[in-house]
């Protein structure tokens, strides 16, 4: 709901009320594809009534979107209108027109308008886990939407982004203005870059093209107050470099932008008419006032006169609250302003059991307004004073103008010390000439007017009455209950205070044994809901009254231990097998606050149990490491503070392979002592693969596969024959098989050659050998020759372990050579460089 929350409303599972603060102070991914015409052709005009219904309609019964709020349009150069909202809720109704307590919540999103019909809404994230369109920048952050502009063909969003700065969803912080980029048709996102610009205004309340510059509203919250500031960049894009409306002319310096206006919501509209420009808000300089106004002038800057009251929204009689008007000049019926607001309620459940409170209604009104014959209205009141009485009212009086009895008097107010800069009625037109004024706040300076309404029009203001609030604090709340629920929620409810429109509520946890008291929530309202409460835990409670005059004392505490019910089984439980063997998982969501545990068991291999559970937090699981050709059962069990509720109804599916298409490639080969080094490549990483061999050498003809796998890129091939020239191809493979062969490689394992060897005649006809190892696990054998008698190599009769070895019973007075050879019990390496020794 629009930036616009003073308070915080502390409830579980959904987003609290935020536009209480605006009414108290004043990848793409899509459901579906994209929409794009064949060809390109204008949004006709629309009538409000046909708007209301369609989105009444589409929240009805797309199953895509059932709400959201700011409500800004802008037009395609396809034709299509873009529809932006910022807090939206997703997902379909239930039959009762009923919105669960398991919706999706994001904080932005699009929805397409094409040929008349609301055809597809736009976010990020997935159809089974939504996210916003515009995806927060880090966490604990967000952003809401603002209007739009088309350049060139790129969508430019502006968006605001806030900072939680609390434990609470309504506990944020403007942290400055981004400008969000999409490619068109396709709505795709291109670009997310932050504006320089500052936290004060919230940049977007309207984008207005006029000229050879496009217009860019802002609205600052300061304290109740809310005032308008505009800013402008040359042609139509919003890249460019901004400059800022100082009262005397522009500047690119932000700090210098002035404030045209108070009284402005978050979100409001401007529009050229004829010679004018006119701004359309709802009322903000009054609390939760339900009536829209427009305010004129004769440039895009002010100054601006007014209000013109336009329309009272009939759904603040049913209790709910209005805010974030906006124009839609582009779908507007000619003579006519197309206005659209929105609407929402201070306790949440309501907007959960009655779904259409929280979207958009629209509105026409004839402008310009047709204005009465100066010469026919009555005239003005005179003599008006207004006296303060000490309890936060003021007593007005004045002379009446005539003694006709069917003329009525309608009561106008400025907070001087709040620097409004215009007057707002105050309560409804009375009969007699007084009038007590009362929510004033203490030390305030008012200004007062009062007008004459009669058959023939509304009177020109009288003169302005002046007077100072004084305000005592009101009394603390009395009748403070609470009731726990059964999802980890209190009720609380007090009793009303005179005069008072503003509670604080604060809460402790007694059992974790917190001394001090937070502040949870700031209601108009004397009932109010706790959500997100820890099980079997007990929380104190207090309440505080806010007037004019301050902050009453606490009210007496009050203690309730919260309550959470096991959740039940999830529902709509499916099992989807993928070509590479998992099995995908969904189910309905059970809303914040609840885990899952995933059992399955093997039916084809006879399984009767369920195995360990696997945990997940939201409603999606992929089974893994699962046979081929086996079904499987699955059961899904949601589980909350409360501890685990019972299990779904059981899906099966089976899981199937699809064997590996992709060839691996590159495969090279090291040969090493009666082994073999493979590496090769893959398109994809990791995996499995089987390695082929043949012995050419012993005339084999058909790959014989190795017995055991090989997960990755490499493998060592051990056991060969040394001399034996070897063929060897690798294929990826699953559980359905293996793949296609690479491209074969050959190589010849060989044992490695002994080096170093030296010879040292000893005397006695023996001869001291030594030589540098060749490797682990090798023995040697020693070769000699007599040359002087012209022998022929023979070897010694004992292998060698170590490396040194001692000739004996050698011819003295003969040359010997000697050679070493390593060996493994099956082969001998190449002898090594032969050495040639006299003995003695």
């Amino acid at each position: 709901m629009t930036n616009s929350a003073t308070g915080r409303r502390a409830t579980g599972g959904r987003p609290p009320a935020r536009w209480l603060l605006a009414l108290h102070t004043a990848v793409l991914l899509a459901v579906g594809p994209a929409v794009v015409p064949d060809r390109p052709g204008d949004e006709p005009s629309i009538s409000a009534d046909r708007l209301t219904a369609l989105f009444d309609r589409y929240g009805d019964t797309s199953g895509q979107w059932s709400g959201g709020d700011r409500t800004a349009s802008v037009t395609l150069p396809d034709g299509r209108t873009l529809w932006l909202f910022s807090d939206t809720f997703l997902g379909p109704m239930q039959p009762d027109g009923s919105r669960p307590r398991t919706a999706p919540f994001i904080h932005n999103s699009a929805v397409v308008q094409q040929d008349g019909e609301l055809r597809q809404t736009v976010h990020g994230g997935s159809a089974w886990r939504p996210a916003s369109l515009v995806p927060p920048p880090a966490a604990a952050q967000f952003y809401w939407i603002g209007d739009a502009t088309v350049a060139g063909q790129s969508l430019q969003v502006l968006v605001n982004r806030y900072r939680r700065t609390g434990s609470e969803p309504l506990d944020h912080a403007l942290l400055g203005t981004a400008l969000a980029t999409f490619a068109l048709p396709a709505l795709t996102p291109t670009g997310l870059r932050p504006l320089p610009v500052g936290s004060r205004i919230s940049w977007g309340s309207e984008v207005l093209h006029d000229g050879h510059h496009t217009y860019v509203y802002g609205t600052e919250a300061a304290g109740e107050a809310r005032f308008a500031h505009v800013a402008r960049v040359a042609g139509d894009d919003l890249t460019a470099p901004w400059e800022f409306w100082t009262d005397a002319g522009w500047s690119p310096s932000e700090d210098r932008s002035a404030r045209l206006l108070s009284g402005v919501g978050t979100a409001y509209g401007v529009q050229r008419v004829g010679a004018r420009y006119v701004l359309v808000t709802q009322q903000n300089n009054l609390i939760f006032s339900p009536d829209l106004v427009a305010y004129t002038a004769h440039s895009p800057t002010g100054p601006f006169e007014g209000p013109d009251y336009l329309y009272r929204a009939p759904e603040n009689e049913a209790g709910h609250l209005v805010y974030d008007a906006d124009l839609h000049p582009d779908l507007a019926r000619p003579g006519r302003l197309l206005i659209s607001y929105n609407v929402n309620d201070l306790d949440d459940a309501v907007t959960y059991a009655d779904a259409g409170v929280y979207r958009p209604r629209f509105l026409e009104v004839a402008w310009p307004r047709r204005r009465s014959d100066p010469g026919d209205l009555p005239p003005p009141p005179a003599d008006l004073t207004a006296v303060a009485d000490g309890g936060g009212h003021a007593r007005l009086a004045w002379r009446a103008p005539g003694a006709d009895d069917e003329l009525r008097y309608q009561v106008h107010r400025r907070d001087v010390t709040a620097g409004q800069t215009h007057f707002v009625r105050v309560g409804e037109p009375v009969t007699d000439p007084g009038y007590s004024a009362d929510f004033l706040v203490n030390g305030h300076d008012y200004e007062f007017r009062v007008t004459t309404v009669s058959g023939r029009g509304e009177s020109r203001p009288s003169a302005a009455a002046r007077m100072t609030a004084r305000v005592p604090p009101p009394p603390p709340p009395g009748g403070v209950r609470a009731v726990a629920g059964v999802a980890g929620d209190v009720m609380l409810h007090w009793d009303p205070v005179p005069f008072v429109q503003l509670f604080r509520v604060e809460q402790r946890n007694l059992t974790t044994g917190e001394r001090s008291r937070s502040l949870v929530l700031t209601h108009t309202g004397t009932s109010a809901s706790f959500g997100s409460l820890r099980h079997g835990e007990t929380y104190e409670f207090t309440v505080v009254a806010v007037g004019g005059g301050g902050d009453s004392p606490p009210s007496v505490p009050v203690r309730a231990t919260a309550f959470v019910a096991p959740p039940p089984a999830p529902s709509g439980l499916t099992a989807a097998p993928r070509p590479d063997g998992t099995i995908a998982l969904t189910w309905t969501t059970l809303g914040p606050g609840v885990s899952y545990q995933v059992q399955r068991r093997d039916v084809t291999a006879g399984e009767r149990r369920l195995g360990q559970p696997s945990p997940e937090g939201g409603a999606e699981h992929t089974a893994r490491y699962l046979t081929h050709d086996h079904e499987y059962e699955f059961t899904v069990t949601a589980v909350n503070s409360g501890g685990a509720g019972p299990m779904s109804a059981p899906v099966r599916a089976r899981a199937r392979y699809t064997p590996p298409t992709m060839t691996p490639t590159g495969l090279r080969a090291e040969p090493g002592p009666g082994s073999v080094e493979l590496t090769w490549r893959s398109a994809k990483p990791g995996g499995w693969y089987e390695v082929y061999r043949r012995d050419l050498t012993a005339g084999q003809r058909d790959f014989t596969a190795e017995e055991v796998r090989v997960n990755g890129t490499g493998a060592t091939v051990i056991q060969l024959r040394n001399g034996h020239e070897y063929e060897f191809a690798v294929a990826a493979v699953n559980e359905a098989g293996a793949g296609p062969l690479s491209e074969p490689v050959r190589a010849t394992p060989q044992l490695p050659t002994p080096t170093g060897l030296t010879a040292t005649a000893m005397g006695n006809g023996e001869v001291r050998l030594s030589w540098r190892s060749a490797g682990p696990s090798l023995f040697y054998r020693l070769y000699l020759r007599d040359t002087t008698r012209g022998e022929t190599w023979r070897p010694d009769p004992y292998p060698v372990q170590d490396t040194s070895h001692t000739a004996v019973l050698l011819t003295r007075g003969h040359r010997y050579e000697f050679r070493v050879v390593a060996a493994d019990g099956t082969a001998e390496s190449r002898p090594s460089h032969p050495v040639a020794v006299d003995v003695r």
